[in-house]
């Protein structure tokens, strides 16, 4: 019988899609199916958020209102933030790429919740950017929502992943 032999990059493909899938498998379980029914965890997120906006927009002495997920200046309709734009599954990508991807534990111990805070307050941003679009701009809301944020935070996102491989990762071949 003549066997292929697999060869070590071939070998490491496959065992990192069989990864990603795991870590897809149980992020479908833990949040599609009980975190994101029950509600409490994407309301952490997004209580967050529109503190945390109105605490910077009211340092700036603006008048402010707000609602349960709505943050806005007075005379605007303001923005409301739904659970897909909390940044929680961005998040959640960010890590399972890093868990992943070859590297030491003691570095994706420190490297996960860096990213993590980054990309929640990139989203913070967004949000802040939003709110005022939305008192001085309000046309520009929806594009600047659906295409420019998005492409900025995965961007930046992006550039994590790039940071870990070439500087954190064992596997600097790959």
């Amino acid at each position: 019988m003549n066997r292929k032999k697999i060869n070590p990059k071939e070998s490491y493909l496959i065992l990192f899609f069989l990864k990603a899938l795991g870590l897809y498998l149980l992020w479908y379980v833990v949040y599609e199916l009980w975190l994101s029914k029950v509600g409490w965890f994407d309301n952490l997120i997004i209580d967050n958020l529109v503190q945390m906006t109105y605490s910077i927009l009211d340092f700036f002495e603006y008048k402010l209102f707000r609602l349960e997920h709505v943050i806005g200046i007075d005379g605007s309709h303001g923005v409301y933030i739904g659970t897909p734009c909390n940044g929680v599954e961005l998040m959640a990508l960010f890590i399972g790429f890093i868990i992943i991807f070859k590297g030491s534990w003691k570095n994706k111990i420190w490297f996960i919740p860096i990213g993590v805070v980054v990309i929640h307050f990139l989203n913070l941003f967004r949000v802040i950017g939003l709110t005022l679009m939305a008192k001085y701009n309000p046309s520009l809301i929806e594009f600047n929502h659906k295409y420019t944020f998005t492409v900025l935070l995965y961007f930046i996102v992006f550039l994590g992943w790039m940071l870990w491989v070439k500087f954190y990762s064992k596997n600097k071949k790959i």
